[in-house]
């Protein structure tokens, strides 16, 4: 089974950090160094930005940006 869809994600300006976390323990973490860490993804680019703005608490001061990624879920009979 192999399932992609599109989602839309956080990351910093600079393109080499992405908001990850759950429960409200949130952080943006280097893109090289994701592992096992949630990645927090959403529907639409609105929907992310306005999660982002509702749970960082100083999004003024930091320059970030929605992208759009293929989120892709794989049985491992497929890799």
């Amino acid at each position: 089974m192999k399932i992609g869809r599109k989602r839309w994600v956080i990351v910093r300006d600079n393109g080499a950090e992405i908001f990850c976390g759950l429960a409200r323990h949130y952080q943006f973490k280097p893109i090289n160094d994701i592992r096992d860490t949630a990645i927090k993804t959403y529907l639409s680019r609105n929907k992310a930005i306005a999660a982002f703005e509702s749970s960082w608490d100083d999004f003024d001061d930091i320059r970030y940006k929605a992208v759009e990624v293929t989120e892709t879920i794989c049985s491992e009979e497929d890799t």
